[in-house]
């Protein structure tokens, strides 16, 4: 018996250094009341002395907080809930019935009082061995109970991921715990099991995601280095992420906001520049450019979007914003890569001076170029029936090496087949100008295509048509020099640390919206989709050829606008884009290729992207939205009342499933560019 007890006293000791190597000391597991196990799990129960609860009571007397308790037995240090608190007057302690009471007077001496704290153990961390399991066993009395403070312990005990894309600060309710230590980060295989980011206008989304964006671009703390970034950005939110974030009002909570924002800038920083893959259309080359070569058109092009989205930007914010070199470079590839490269400066207001990058990639298609599956799945409006013609005709057409060289010749082709539909083939009316097209006429009546699906073809190709993307060109060069080839994406990506310094990827469908004639919501996911596709396919094409690409991230905002939820008539649409994100994300897994959707409630985007998506992050929404994303009760007062920035993840790379955190005010620049406007 001498000897178990001097084995507990050294146990107790080395549990007693344990703890005051790993945090504060607040109490210590009960005498008097006994800790449990059993199948629901277990409890224990400890005692904080008055000081110590005055000091800290919001940390470690909160319903929800975490905790730490070393255990004597094992000397594991062990994670644990506070599930409840009990404050008791010293008047309760003594147990004087209420008869024997006089007139109640205020004595604030009777609360010094201990306070009894119950808690759930969640997990178990053995420093010797560097291993985390769950706590299964029961805790000793007068184990030594602690407000843990070392991050890499937090991190263990809450079997929170040690590496990957930061996210923000462990929080109970709205409040980031262990004094802003308990830091949340999400490895990349996450991201390859795609993610979904939720929330409601103003609940912080973007926020969250320019964070995430610039940890990435600053390689903090992630598994592997120069992960490429794509951002699907339909309302031009991410090309303010080269300048100086703002933080003017901190709020309330003035000083935890610095606190946050001071601990991630030891580590991240804003990108130091773009690479803006900016859709352009035959209306805005009309507007802009008379009578010029490709230099010259995107030279103005470069000037006139960067007065559009960064001069009005400095002017109403008084800032002095120039450009201080700028290059047109045609790239060698095939097709050639031609971009523009700017060199900026800014001083800001306050006086301090900065610069940044832009490499800005023209965006359109050569119809000439395309394969013909390639260009089918460019409209999801075609017909089954459309698609099989179009099939056809278009591989007739390249066998027969027919110089159908742009799109408006096609479909005026077309609609010289539909005017002469009851013709015989090989019948033929006026003067030939054009034998492939007189080919196609007689073609389209040989394939015995029907009157109906014809209509169908004219219908979607005008609708391609009037987006403007096809077949750009200017009026001074030779041949196809005149026109814009499809940018390659596999250069893009190959090249995109070498060449773009690895920036993020920003393709700027809103500069599409202004100066195009076609429904928005469909020329935006036409190109969309097509560097979905472009990347996916790269990605396939060196896995099949054994050579190593890099990890890619694709970042869709305002995922709903893309892959919207069933009905409203696009029953077609709704089926293609399912079917084609459904391969790219099954596809991709394996890959590293990575999907991220952000939307406001998962009622409005498709169910196969709640299906594909392993991660969900949840911001501020209202009750009625919760309902599809299995949330625990627990969890659901918060994100119905969060303040912003704050959420709720739910990851299968968690221990305990689900865990809060509140991410800091934008790391990268975060302006409002459409209120800017004048």
């Amino acid at each position: 018996m001498d000897d178990l007890i001097t084995t507990l006293h050294e146990k107790q000791q080395r549990a007693i250094e344990t703890a005051k190597k790993y945090g504060e000391v607040i109490g210590w597991v009960s005498r008097t009341s006994p800790s449990s196990i059993t199948e629901e799990g277990g409890i224990v129960v400890f005692d904080v002395e008055p000081a110590i609860y005055f000091k800290n009571f919001l940390e470690i007397a909160s319903a929800g907080s975490y905790l730490a308790v070393v255990d004597i037995k094992t000397g594991h240090i062990i994670s644990m809930r506070v599930l409840s608190v009990e404050r008791k007057d010293i008047l309760a302690e003594l147990d004087i019935p209420d008869m024997y009471i006089g007139i109640p007077e205020k004595e604030v001496s009777g609360l010094l009082t201990r306070t009894r704290v119950k808690a759930k153990p969640l997990l178990a961390y053995d420093p010797a061995t560097d291993t985390v399991s769950i706590a299964n066993y029961v805790i000793e009395p007068q184990s030594p109970v602690i407000k843990p403070l070392n991050t890499y312990i937090i991190q263990k005990i809450l079997g929170l991921p040690t590496t990957g894309v930061f996210l923000g600060y462990v929080t109970v309710g709205d409040k980031p715990t262990f004094e802003s230590q308990a830091t949340l980060f999400l490895p990349l295989k996450a991201f390859y099991q795609h993610i979904m980011v939720l929330g409601t206008t103003g609940s912080g989304k973007t926020t969250l995601l320019k964070n995430m964006i610039a940890s990435i671009t600053s390689n903090y703390n992630i598994e592997e280095r120069n992960v490429s970034v794509i951002i699907i950005d339909p309302n031009r939110d991410y090309t303010s992420l080269p300048l100086k974030p703002l933080w003017s009002y901190l709020g309330l909570d003035a000083d935890l906001e610095r606190k946050m924002i001071d601990n991630a800038l030891k580590h991240i920083k804003k990108p130091r520049g773009l690479v803006i893959i900016l859709p352009i259309t035959k209306y805005l080359l009309n507007e802009i450019c008379e009578e010029c070569n490709w230099a010259k058109a995107l030279k103005r092009i470069a000037e006139q979007y960067f007065e559009a989205t960064y001069g009005s930007v400095a002017s109403r914010l008084g800032w002095d914003i120039k450009i201080d070199k700028l290059n047109i470079i045609e790239e060698p590839s095939n097709p050639p890569l031609r971009y523009v490269f700017l060199e900026v400066s800014i001083t800001y207001s306050d006086n301090t001076k900065d610069s940044f990058e832009l490499y800005i990639i023209p965006y359109g298609f050569r119809f000439k170029d395309m394969d013909p599956k390639e260009f089918i799945i460019l409209n999801p409006y075609f017909t089954r029936q459309a698609k099989d013609g179009l099939s056809r005709i278009l591989t007739y057409l390249k066998k027969k090496n027919a110089t159908i060289n742009t799109l408006d010749e096609f479909y005026e082709s077309l609609m010289e087949a539909r005017s002469r539909y009851h013709e015989k083939p090989g019948t033929r009316r006026g003067v030939i100008i054009n034998p492939d097209r007189e080919y196609i006429v007689d073609l389209i009546k040989e394939l015995a295509i029907h009157k109906s699906t014809l209509e169908n073809m004219i219908r979607q190709i005008g609708s391609l048509l009037d987006t403007g993307l096809f077949d750009l060109r200017v009026d001074i060069g030779k041949g196809e020099d005149k026109f814009l080839h499809e940018p390659p994406i596999s250069v893009i990506l190959e090249k995109h640390s070498s060449l773009f310094k690895n920036y993020p990827i920003v393709v700027d469908l809103e500069y599409l919206q202004e100066y195009s004639q076609a429904d928005p919501e469909k020329v935006i996911s036409i190109v969309a989709f097509r560097i979905l596709s472009r990347v996916f396919t790269w990605k396939m094409i060196r896995t099949r050829q054994r050579i190593a690409t890099q990890p890619v991230i694709i970042l869709i905002d305002e995922a709903h606008r893309f892959f919207p939820s069933k009905g409203g008539g696009r029953e077609e649409y709704i089926e293609h884009v399912s079917s084609t994100i459904d391969r790219i994300a099954r596809l991709g897994r394996a890959r590293r290729l990575g999907l991220v959707f952000s939307t406001h409630s998962p009622k409005d985007v498709h169910d196969i992207i709640l299906q594909l998506t392993n991660t969900k992050i949840v911001l501020r929404m209202d009750k009625s939205q919760l309902s599809p994303l299995d949330i625990p009760s627990e969890y659901k007062d918060l994100i119905i009342r969060a303040s912003d920035r704050v959420a709720v993840m739910k990851s299968h790379l968690l221990r305990m499933g689900y865990i809060s955190f509140r991410t800091p005010l934008p790391l990268a620049g975060h302006y409002d560019l459409s209120a800017l406007k004048f």
